[in-house]
């Protein structure tokens, strides 16, 4: 028997030495058991080469071997608590107890602030069964230090471990969604803007906002505080008076102490006789055979001017910043200093197309990649004798195409386990690469041990992105995998476009793996998600912890049942949206934590607020008025907003919320975790698209880093971190295999690490094209279009019916406009949705007249009623316009050749007709000339009619007499204090008799005498006295210019007295 002992005793000798031996085989630089070759004080020589120099130390992981007898062999609980918290957050933390003696185990959590709980919870846990304690933390905490205070103690009041932690404070509860109705706003204009607040699970936020308007300076001009949410969508406006500040202008949007902002630009912008527009290709390769765009001048009506173009073009300098409006460019037609190509267009009508060929742009840049040329066009109207110019950017590239590994180029890998990775084929400007005949992806895989695999070929199809799965080596040698993708074309591969990634091999000192994957591609809420966990050893059970945004959604345990994989499934909750990891995890005989994640994007359509468009254009056909039919869940709060393609395409994507833009704003809540692979997709340059999700397996090269990648923390009494090193020390970087490097190598965009873990999360760009410093679409236009500033309309919310549906007609505006229609819906039970893509409406109607006249005349004056006539239809048809007659003015008769007296014209009564005809996409002027007959208001009535619509102008003219007209002010203060009422009299100023005696003069223009009186209750009277959108000032209360100080002044004495008024009379 004695025997018998001693010989278990070499055994389990032998066995520990084994381990300890095969675990310091892992990194072979140190012994593990060898710490006397390692030294804390060890100095850094400058001879030193700074790449993989500095060995990492394997700290034991609780082997039998290890020489820190102060750490225990297997731990006495696992607690999952944690890193972030926010306001108004249930923070969950799970508590698994290991020690059969301590069962049973009261543990309390506490959160607090410089000494200050915020929240606790205490509950009882019982051995190996995980225990989930919950706290609710206030909404109105605000930024500090807050720590995560864990206790745990026996019964009898023993505390066994005490636990602390500095937790991240983030300030971001909810997302806020900011959505303007234009993009660029001018002076006299109004600002509509909507704010939305939403949770990163899509759902509303229903309670009070804050929001603020700032200038330029920022200054606050404007704020609403305590903005009710009752429908989830805040709508305010404010209008810009005549003279605002120019710059840039901020809107925030504040919730629970967080702060949205969005800014916009406003300009002081004026009217031109005409404007000068040049469409043509934003960007194009270096490839081309040339530039092909078209030239458009209009007046304000939209008619074409008549006259002559020309078309220059000149190289950009590239080494200043494009800011026509800051630094003026010089004029196109006496720039003597620039190199320029001219061409000539001599008979331009509005619109007329050109082409440069590519070999004269050549003389002008040699070099085209990176680089960019200005386009101006110059029109000159002779009948007005006026000439005004456009000018535009052209931006040129090199085209190619590229592979990219999703994840970037470090990864993880386990033995005898899968590795799954995705490859998106791109173009340069990030569109997908199309497939065709012979377009291929060929991969190979290699490791550090010389063994290679064969290499595998992927065809490339409609999304553009293959998928490269394989079986893990087996051999506990291998540390390193690198992954090489090559595109082929037509069996040729194609040069510069491979792209590399690199694994490094899981840390675990005896070789255990556990792995957890999933058959389901897309998650959605409400559906089933299932799970495969393998393990390379038999355990009774393993623990698996669903968390999302920081915060732990769900624990359990999943019984092995003696086997080594097993399949399980769990429901996929709305709290998981958008982006959820599963952790599994299980503990060692020995005390050694293995673990394993996977990270996967929730799709949240099952359960969202879907909304629909549709146009009904059939209720009028003449296209005045459209009926807008919108489908959303019931009882949902919609809101639409309608732009102008033009403004969509310079500012994209508008004011339109793309799903690309809220998936940057939910994940913005998941950015202390890795998250799944993603891809976005661009239309154009630097335009996303869409977005593609795919699961990802961890990016935990240990148990220790393993957890923290799902943004949590765990708690034990036991060791997990495996690879410290004295990167710190000397201000060096650590490589994920605990290899040094320096600052410099830091997203070089050089693999200097191994494992490249040096060019992680450098934000590097998807496309090279997007490495270029290119002007922003929104200046390439020069001198700013009127159309820029004017297009939109819709600008509509109301509730939709208990049936989901959404019914109203509005107006169309009377321009030539294409319009793109967005919308979006908030509701209590779905939450948030946006339309997923907007409508094109195409508004220009098919036969519309557009009529100038002057504001105010003079009696007596003619006047020539400027009418331009469209025919926007595909054949001719006969136009019939209409001056309506009227007791004020009379129409004037031309006689032969266009003669008309200015002192004695001929006047009928009566309605006029006038009969056009007008070809396919034809606009005529014409001009009815009338003179008003008498003095004040008059209304000027004048009609277009065709056979498919007609279309009405009515304007009201104001007609003064003739010469200098004076004003007279008479105040007078009523005390009505001690009588009810009092009878005054007042001078009237005017005489009774206009024509002076003898003289035989007039002293005023008969008819011209008028007595405006204005009664008020206070000082100053109410500010609303003129009406709802016409403030009091010295211009129309006294008639005198705002020019001088001392009409400054009273404007703001004005404003103080009518605030005042109103807030004594509580409005």
């Amino acid at each position: 028997m004695k025997q018998l002992s001693v010989v278990l005793i070499l055994l389990l000798h032998l066995l520990t030495t084994s381990i300890a031996y095969q675990s310091s085989e892992f990194f072979p630089f140190y012994s593990q058991n060898d710490t006397q070759n390692f030294k804390d004080n060890e100095e850094f020589y400058s001879y030193t080469s700074l790449n993989h120099s500095i060995h990492r130390r394997q700290l034991s992981l609780n082997i039998h071997t290890s020489q820190q007898a102060r750490l225990r062999i297997t731990p006495s609980y696992i607690i999952l608590g944690p890193r972030i918290i926010r306001p108004a957050q249930v923070v969950s933390i799970s508590v698994t107890i290991l020690r059969e003696e301590w069962n049973p185990m009261m543990v309390k959590a506490l959160i607090s602030n410089d000494d200050m709980a915020i929240a606790n919870v205490e509950d009882i846990c019982m051995v190996n069964i995980p225990r989930t304690l919950q706290m609710h933390i206030p909404k109105n905490i605000r930024n500090g230090t807050y720590r995560l205070t864990i206790e745990g103690r026996l019964v009898t009041g023993e505390r066994k471990f005490y636990n602390t932690s500095q937790l991240i404070y983030e300030q971001k509860a909810v997302s806020i969604l900011i959505q303007l109705d234009r993009p660029v706003y001018r002076h006299e204009t109004v600002i509509q803007f909507r704010c939305i607040p939403i949770y990163p699970d899509l759902s509303g936020y229903f309670h009070t906002v804050d929001v603020y308007i700032l200038g330029p300076s920022g200054h606050i001009l404007r704020k609403w505080e305590n903005q009710q949410t009752t429908a989830g969508i805040v709508s305010l406006e404010y209008p810009i008076n005549d003279a605002p500040p120019e710059g840039t202008w901020t809107i925030k949007c504040r919730v629970m102490g967080y702060e949205e902002k969005k800014t916009f630009e406003i300009y002081e912008f004026y009217y031109r006789k005409f404007e000068v527009n040049v469409t043509v290709p934003y960007y194009l390769p270096i490839d081309t055979p040339g530039i092909g765009g078209i030239i458009t001048a209009n007046y304000t009506t939209g008619m074409g001017v008549l006259g002559y173009a020309r078309i220059v073009v000149r190289a950009r300098n590239m080494s200043m910043p494009y800011d026509p409006r800051g630094h003026p460019l010089p004029d196109a037609e006496f720039d003597r200093t620039t190199p320029s190509y001219t061409t000539k267009i001599n008979d331009f009508n509005g619109v007329a197309g050109f082409f440069i060929p590519i070999s004269v742009i050549h003389t002008l840049l040699p070099d085209l990649d990176g680089n960019e040329i200005l386009i101006t066009a110059v029109v000159h109207d002779p009948w007005w004798n006026e000439t005004n110019n456009g000018t535009t950017v052209i931006s040129f590239y090199r085209p190619g195409t590229r592979l990219r590994f999703l994840g970037g180029p470090s990864m993880v890998f386990k033995p005898r386990m899968l590795f799954t990775t995705y490859v998106a084929a791109t173009n340069d400007d990030g569109t997908k690469y199309s497939p065709g005949p012979g377009r291929y992806i060929r991969i190979y895989t290699d490791t550090d041990r010389s063994q290679t695999q064969a290499p595998v070929d992927y065809m490339i199809d409609s999304s553009g992105i293959i998928r490269h799965r394989f079986l893990t080596p087996a051999d506990p040698t291998v540390t390193f995998i690198r992954l090489r993708a090559e595109l082929y074309d037509r069996n040729i591969k194609v040069q510069g476009s491979e792209d590399e990634q690199r694994a490094i091999r899981y840390l675990s000192p005896s070789n255990s793996y556990l792995q957890v994957t999933s058959s389901t591609e897309t998650p959605r809420v409400g559906d089933f998600m299932l799970f495969r966990v393998n393990i390379t050893q038999y355990v009774d059970f393993v623990y698996y912890h669903i968390t999302s945004a920081g915060k732990l959604i769900f624990t359990n345990i999943l019984p092995m049942d003696g086997s080594r994989q097993k399949t399980f499934d769990i429901g996929i909750s709305r709290q998981m949206a958008p982006s959820a990891h599963i952790l599994v995890y299980y503990v060692r005989y020995d005390g050694e934590i293995v673990a394993d994640s996977m990270n996967f994007h929730v799709d949240t359509s099952s359960v969202t607020n879907h909304v629909n468009i549709t146009v009904n254009r059939r209720k009028d056909f003449t296209g005045n008025t459209i009926e807008i039919l919108a489908y959303t869940s019931p009882q949902s709060y919609v809101a639409f907003a309608g732009l102008g393609l033009v403004q969509t395409r310079l500012f994209p994507p508008g004011n339109h919320i793309s799903s690309v833009m809220i998936y940057d704003e939910l994940y913005s809540f998941d950015r202390y975790s890795t998250t799944s692979f993603q891809h976005t997709w661009y239309s154009d340059i630097n335009i996303a698209s869409n977005r593609v999700f795919f699961s990802s397996q961890s990016y935990g090269y240990d148990a220790g880093s393993t957890f923290n990648s799902t943004g949590m923390q765990i708690f034990t009494d036991v060791n997990i971190k495996a690879i410290p090193t004295t990167c710190n020390r000397y201000g060096l970087f650590q490589c994920t295999d605990g290899s040094c490097y320096p600052s410099q190598l830091k997203c070089n965009g050089i693999l200097d690490c191994r494992d490249g873990s040096d060019e992680v999360n450098c934000n590097i760009n998807i496309t090279t094209v997007s490495q270029y410093k290119f002007t922003p679409l929104y200046l390439r236009l020069w001198p700013y279009w009127e159309r820029e500033l004017q297009l939109d309309f819709m600008w509509h919310q109301q509730f939709a019916y208990p049936d989901g549906r959404v019914q109203f007609r509005t107006t169309v505006p009377n321009t030539i406009a294409t319009w793109v229609i967005t919308a979006l819906a908030v509701s209590r039970l779905t939450g948030f949705g946006v339309v997923n893509v907007p409508y094109i409406y195409e508004g220009t109607r098919q036969f519309f007249i557009k009529v100038e006249v002057p504001p105010i005349i003079r009696l007596g004056e003619q006047i020539g009623a400027r009418v331009d006539v469209f025919n926007f239809q595909t054949y001719r048809i006969e136009a019939l316009i209409i001056l309506h007659a009227s007791d004020n003015y009379r129409y004037v008769n031309i006689d032969r050749n266009g003669v008309v007296s200015s002192f004695a014209p001929k006047l009928t009564d009566g309605d006029h007709h006038v009969l056009v005809t007008l070809y396919p996409n034809e606009v005529r002027r014409l001009y009815l000339p009338f003179v008003a007959i008498v003095a004040g208001e008059v209304e000027v009535m004048i009609e277009g009619i065709t056979g498919v619509s007609r279309d009405f102008f009515r304007e009201v003219i104001k007609v003064n007499y003739e010469g200098v007209r004076n004003f007279y002010h008479t105040p007078t203060v009523l005390s009505l204090n001690n009588l009810p009422r009092q009878v005054n009299e007042y001078d009237i100023t005017v005489p009774q008799h206009f024509i002076l005696p003898i003289a035989n003069t007039w002293d005023y223009v008969h008819g011209s005498a008028t007595c405006e009186i204005f009664i008020s209750g206070d000082v100053a009277g109410p500010y609303f006295l003129l009406g709802y959108d016409e403030w009091l000032n010295t211009d129309n209360l006294i008639q005198r210019t705002t020019a001088p100080s001392d009409s400054g002044i009273f404007d703001f004495a004005m404003m103080i007295y009518n605030l005042r008024y109103m807030l004594q009379g509580k409005y």
